[in-house]
């Protein structure tokens, strides 16, 4: 079958399915139809299809899909895309946490709520962005989720721009339920997670006027290390990078050998120092750095819910919530290295809002441990540091309201409640400036202008300690030094933040009149919320004191204000308007006014088309707006100078592997090689931010069309077309933009340093290569409403339900169709590429589900599609074009991600009295990942593998529930 025959087919099959994850009203039973509110309006309702998409996941759903946490289940969306983990969040500033973004647009862009109120932030951005920790979310409590699939600012106020995600947590439960779990990778079991939870209920609401829930759940998730797994990556690697590795017999480039930055080190030209575990052919010491690389952190977790409603007569009751959660997420930090051919080391001293520069040094000829009587290159690891990083973080939200009816006719619900976060996450390993000039020695004191080092020794000296017994002080190589000295050299540094929120909020909804006999709504609201946000580092970061460290801080609190309403206007038997509009006030700002319309029109009991237009915003955080400051480094690539280091990479390489393996320069010059392209391809940047108070608020429109097809009872199909642009995005100018365009800059905005410091070029090297700037060292500014972004797209879904002779047969689609992706360049004056099928944004994602349930049992399988992607970026990426890949040695299938599918299957047993029974298998067929070399080329240094799907392959899953009566 080719693929234009296989894709019609695959979307004949989805168009022949139907939704039954949206019917909460409509299902088997005697019991008569409640109005509910669902996730984009506040007027009750009996139809849950609205004129606003929404997707509604409910809990036999999620119990198919086999997740752990609820960062699992919206992975699992197709309008989800990659955003912040817990797993790969140790070099972020809030790390320690997991985020959600929708439709590309980013964590900040997507709105958290847990039972249709807001949660609090996690207690650390992440550079500005603030977010919802979905770690801290319950996931055994929740009876469903309802994913807004559009803008909510006009309902819900600010953050609501590409998506509303509503948790809704079980009601009226009674009982006692015991739920674990257990879940371990085939292939490696270091990749093993367990939860464990108890979820109780007392008291039947419409018997006793009461109802208790709570429920406690815990997590653990073991840490993995790289060099354990290692040896299950996809050997397309090696095929492509290869020629022999330790263990597994592939080795990738220079990047799976051991290193020569190792402990106790190597003095180059003179040997390894004495103690040295493993000497390689060559005769230097080498480190396996794998064998420190983290795959994946350990994490514990224990989240909390306990609610309560009680009737207090008159149609009245009341209610109250508590949430508490505490995450602790402990990552493993590879030790660092020091080398004297090392690019310098630059950040910045938030005390002077000057960048600063550590220098890597030579050893003197007259230093002790020298015994060459020259300057004498050392690559040393400290192996003895300490490397363990702890984020502990708590989280919270109490509150109290009540709710009824008003004169028969209007319902009413008022909440006040506190929530808050509170976050300690530190870092250990890192040097101290201070740490290292008393215990290593002081290197900003070299032999430059010594006229005995001058004349002997040209074009070392101003890179040669000038102190003798540097690294012969305090700190000793290679031996044991006390845990004394460990703190001073390698001080714990980190922040601590806390956020806390008050609010008072409340609503009236009901009818104002009629058409007909058809019922006009109205919902009138408002709420009042204070939020006070404190982002502290350690002391020696704030004093710049934390080698290649940056620095966030935050101090600053407001009050904002809002009121809202919304109409329903039934103006025929088939035509529903609907308004909205949201009045938000944030000081320091204009008033904004969020409005929407939206049409829902039935043009045939088996159709619905419908159609939503809304004004959105974001107001700037207390991180961009306030008072705070970042140090911050980026990764960037020097149009300047990379292509010029990539050549004399090549030179080097050559000169080397044309030595035999036995010369120990070919070492030397693989190395350097390696150090060369680091330096100038891949370097970090100084990046100095400081907040602005003169932002406007981010300012989208978006608007949705589509229609919903029941062709037969029980089958339905929806397809809406989607379009969100935003301006006035806070942000920065990218390094990126800010490079290709470097003569247009003011000064002060790009630094580089002077041609008389290149380390990486020699003066001979600079003339042959072309070289005429300086090294990139940092970029200044302040937050700016910078750009803009355009994006649109279809969403589909369909499912079905229905009776076979084997059983009750539930069908299920949903994709995502990336029409376009465009962000805003300054450096053009419009918008870049279209990024819809370019790397990190696959046009087509989508699942497709098939559960049968015969008897007790149930069986069901769920297949992940993602189609293929290109290598490159926008306009400025020419590295991963296929003209760039072709330099690289690759051929146009290398230059590409292939797409992608996953099978998944989930086997359920009930027929023990109150036991569930369940096994749930990722990657039936064990597929890896198709190649990114993309991810896996990182120029220079060690490389690991693009994610750990890559090695964990098929994963299973088992779970027990037994519920208590």
């Amino acid at each position: 079958m080719n693929k234009i025959a296989l894709k019609s087919g695959v979307i004949a099959v989805a168009l022949t399915l139907a939704s039954s994850h949206v019917v909460l009203a409509q299902d088997e039973g005697a019991k008569p139809l409640e109005k509910v509110i669902i996730t984009g309006s506040n007027i009750k309702r009996i139809d849950t299809e609205t004129s606003t998409p929404v997707q509604i996941l409910r809990r036999e759903d999620i119990a198919r899909l086999g997740v752990n946490s609820v960062r699992d289940i919206i992975d699992t969306l197709t309008s989800s895309n990659s955003s912040l983990s817990d797993i790969g969040g140790s070099n972020s500033f809030a790390s320690g946490a997991s985020s959600a973004s929708l439709r590309n647009l980013g964590k900040q862009s997507t709105l958290v709520l847990l039972n249709s109120r807001r949660v609090a932030p996690y207690a650390l951005a992440d550079y500005n962005e603030v977010f919802t920790n979905l770690d801290a979310l319950p996931l055994d409590a929740i009876e469903r989720v309802e994913i807004l699939r559009n803008g909510g600012s006009a309902i819900y106020g600010s953050d609501a721009v590409a998506g509303v995600i509503n948790i809704i947590t079980r009601n009226d439960f009674q009982g006692v339920q015991l739920r674990g779990n257990y879940e371990q990778s085939v292939a490696n079991e270091q990749f093993k997670t367990k939860t464990a939870s108890i979820t109780a209920g007392f008291g039947n609401y419409a018997n006793d006027g009461y109802n208790v829930l709570a429920n406690v759940e815990v997590f653990h998730r073991d840490n993995v290390i790289w060099r354990d797994v290692l040896d299950d990556i996809n050997p397309a690697y090696g095929d492509k990078f290869a020629t022999v590795a330790p263990k597994s017999g592939l080795m990738f480039g220079n990047r799976g050998a051991p290193s020569t930055f190792s402990y106790p080190g190597n003095l180059i030209g003179q040997g390894p120092i004495a103690g040295c575990a493993t000497v390689s052919a060559a005769g230097l010491c080498v480190f396996d750095r794998f064998a420190h690389f983290e795959a994946v952190p350990k994490a514990d977790r224990v989240n909390a819910l306990v609610s309560g409603k009680l009737n207090l007569g008159n149609g009245t009751e009341g209610y109250a919530e508590v949430l508490y959660s505490k995450t602790k997420t402990t990552y493993t930090g590879a030790p660092g290295t020091y080398g004297s051919n090392s690019s310098d080391s630059i950040w910045g001293d938030p005390r002077t809002g000057l960048g600063k520069a550590f220098g890597y040094r030579f050893l003197s000829p007259d230093s002790p441990l020298n015994t060459t009587g020259e300057p004498l290159e050392l690559r040393y690891r400290y192996a003895d540091a300490p490397d363990q990083n702890p984020n502990d973080s708590d989280q919270y939200r109490v509150l109290a309201g009540a709710r009824g009816s008003w004169a028969g006719k209007y319902d009413w619900d008022t909440a006040v409640g506190v929530m808050g976060s509170k976050t300690k996450s530190r870092n250990n390993g890192a040097i101290s400036d201070s740490g290292f000039k008393a215990l290593v020695g002081d290197y900003t004191k070299t032999l430059a202008g010594d006229p005995n080092c001058e004349a002997n020794f040209p074009g070392y000296c101003e890179y040669t300690a000038a102190d003798p017994n540097f690294f012969n002080h305090g700190y000793k190589l290679g031996q044991v030094n006390s845990p004394e000295v460990l703190r001073q050299l390698f001080p714990e540094q980190g922040y601590d933040g806390k956020i806390t929120q008050y609010f008072i909020d409340g609503k009236i909804t009901g009818e104002i009149g009629k058409i007909g006999d058809r019922a006009i709504g109205i919902a009138v609201g408002g709420e009042v919320r204070h939020e006070k946000f404190h982002i502290t580092p350690t002391d020696n970061l704030l004093s710049g004191d934390i080698v290649g460290y940056g620095a966030a801080t935050a101090d600053a609190s407001r009050t904002t204000e809002a009121v809202f309403t919304e109409l329903n206007l039934p103006v025929t038997s088939q035509l529903e308007l609907v308004g909205a509009a949201r009045v938000d006030k944030f000081p320091g700002f204009k008033t904004h006014v969020s409005p929407k319309v939206a049409a829902r029109f039935e043009a045939s009991p088996a159709l619905m088309l419908r159609a939503t237009f809304e004004g959105g915003f974001r107001a700037p955080n207390l991180t961009e707006s306030a008072q705070s400051s970042k140090f911050a480094f980026v990764s960037a690539q020097d149009p300047k100078r990379c292509d010029q280091a990539q050549a004399l990479a090549r030179d080097l390489r050559t000169a080397g592997n044309a030595l035999p393996s036995s010369d120990p320069n070919q070492a030397l010059l693989l190395a350097r090689a390696d150090t060369v392209q680091q330096n100038e391809c891949a370097a970090g940047v100084a990046s100095i931010v400081s907040n602005n108070p003169n932002l406007k608020p981010e300012i989208t429109r978006s608007a949705t069309a589509g229609f919903v097809l029941e062709p037969v009872k029980g089958t339905s199909v929806s397809l809406d077309y989607w379009h969100i642009e935003r301006k006035d995005e806070i942000g920065l100018k990218s390094v990126d933009d800010l490079l290709a365009a470097e003569a247009d800059q003011a000064p002060g905005v790009i630094n580089r340093a002077p041609l008389s410091q290149d380390k990486t070029f020699s003066a001979d090297e600079r003339a042959k290569y072309g070289v005429t700037a300086g090294k990139l060292l940092s970029t200044t500014g302040q937050f700016e409403n910078v750009s803009r972004t355009k994006t649109s797209g279809l969403d589909l879904a369909a499912t079905s339900r229905f009776d076979t002779r084997y059983g009750r047969l539930d069908l299920g689609a949903n994709a995502t169709y990336l029409l376009d992706l465009k962000n805003f360049s300054s450096t053009l004056n419009d918008y870049g590429d279209n990024l819809a099928g370019r790397y990190g944004y696959s046009k087509t994602v989508a699942n497709f589900t098939a559960a049968l349930q015969t008897g007790k049992f149930t069986n069901s399988l769920r297949l992940v599609y993602n189609s293929k992607t290109k290598l490159n970026t926008d306009y400025f990426d020419d590295k991963y074009t296929l003209e760039g890949c072709k330099d690289l040695g690759w051929n146009a299938n290398d230059c590409q991600i292939k797409a992608y599918e996953r099978l998944d299957y989930n086997l359920s047993y009930a027929g023990i009295k109150d036991l569930t029974l369940s096994m749930y298998v990722r990657n039936v067929t064990n597929r890896p990942p198709p190649v990114d070399l993309r991810a896996f080329n990182f120029d220079g240094g060690a490389v690991i593998p693009q994610s750990t799907a890559d090695v964990q392959g098929r994963m299973v899953r088992v779970t027990a529930e037994y519920k208590f009566r």
